[in-house]
């Protein structure tokens, strides 16, 4: 009868706020809006949705140009509380992208394969998003931003009802703690209701009646001229960057970063060769008598070292059960002066 009435709770939660978009659902809570932080979303081991991980206290920022969404930034609800958690702005990066405009159903950025899906008083960060035509497929959700009621409000600002309840809350956390028991961080009404669904089928069968919308949907030629101006937007932003970076490269600080490179390499070209391991298993190379730890070489690896120098095999030897110690050999596996700035094989 519960599996009955949580399936229930969920289908009824999903079939009132499928056909709303993801700018949407955002905007009719207000610019003031304020979500609870959770870090922590998982199934336990008896397949119970768990939420934990409460920390701070954010707002959700609607990025715009020239009047198209264009993404979102979480930000610091008060000087307290820690900002830029996670941004996505598709004028500022191509690996940004929004899904399914105007019927935006969430945003996503294919480089990290995270997003942003916004269902009712919830803003989810899911991670691993692997279709990469639209992103809708998705392996977790990493983060839920759960917004705060008016009860959650009242207990947060007004200063006598703590008062009233802190003997309360005292006792109460020494009553769990002499059970061994944690407080539970998922304590608001919205977070109860998000505790008693499976979030990650919640949120793919909101992405899945989104998608069904978006192809029934014939873009208009004010769409069309919305989704070129994203475009556009990012083309300029790379441009920017790159006059920006061509420029610096041209100022006389730039080029005195590049001569100190170019003497570097010509300095390694010159008085530096390559070692590359081939013996099949890991070595240690020193000079000549060294006492210490020398370069590790791993099988199949390169390194630098100073053609001036010849090179000797270590061996690695124990002293105790938990201590070792280095002996440079007689074995020469490099000789000075040998092939300098090139690259030498060591059998």
């Amino acid at each position: 009868m519960k599996t009955l009435t949580t399936l229930a709770v969920f289908f009824i939660a999903l079939s009132s706020f499928a056909q709303t978009s993801f700018f949407e659902t955002i905007e009719k809570h207000g610019k003031d809006a304020v979500y609870n932080r959770y870090y922590s979303v998982y199934k336990d081991d008896a397949g119970k949705q768990q939420i934990k991980g409460k920390q701070y206290q954010l707002k959700a920022e609607i990025l715009k140009f020239n009047g198209v969404y264009t993404g979102l930034k979480m930000v610091a609800a008060s000087k307290n509380d820690k900002a830029g958690i996670f941004t996505i702005d598709a004028t500022k990066s191509k690996s940004s992208k929004i899904i399914g405009y105007p019927n935006v159903s969430h945003i996503v950025d294919r480089i990290s394969r995270k997003g942003f899906v916004a269902i009712d008083d919830y803003i989810f960060k899911i991670g691993n998003v692997w279709k990469a035509k639209d992103g809708h497929g998705f392996n977790s959700i990493d983060e839920i931003y759960i917004r705060v009621g008016a009860s959650d409000k009242e207990n947060n600002t007004a200063s006598k009802d703590k008062k009233k309840k802190k003997f309360g809350a005292f006792m109460k956390k020494l009553k769990d703690a002499a059970i061994n028991k944690a407080p539970s961080e998922c304590t608001s009404p919205a977070c109860k209701k998000a505790a008693n669904m499976d979030l990650v089928a919640f949120v793919r069968k909101y992405l899945k009646q989104m998608e069904a919308k978006q192809n029934r949907y014939v873009l208009t030629t004010k769409d069309k001229a919305d989704i070129a101006k994203i475009k556009n937007a990012v083309n300029a932003y790379y441009g920017k960057v790159k006059s920006k970076n061509d420029a610096y490269w041209k100022s006389p600080e730039g080029q005195a970063i590049l001569e100190n490179r170019r003497r570097a390499n010509g300095y390694a070209k010159k008085n530096e060769v390559t070692l590359t391991n081939k013996t099949g298993r890991t070595i240690y190379i020193a000079d000549k008598g060294s006492r210490n730890q020398g370069t590790l070489v791993g099988v199949g690896q390169s390194i630098s070292w100073n053609c001036s120098r010849d090179a000797y095999l270590q061996q690695k030897l124990k002293k105790d059960t938990n201590t070792y110690y280095f002996r440079t050999t007689s074995k020469k596996v490099y000789r000075a002066n040998n092939k300098c700035g090139g690259k030498f094989i060591i059998n």
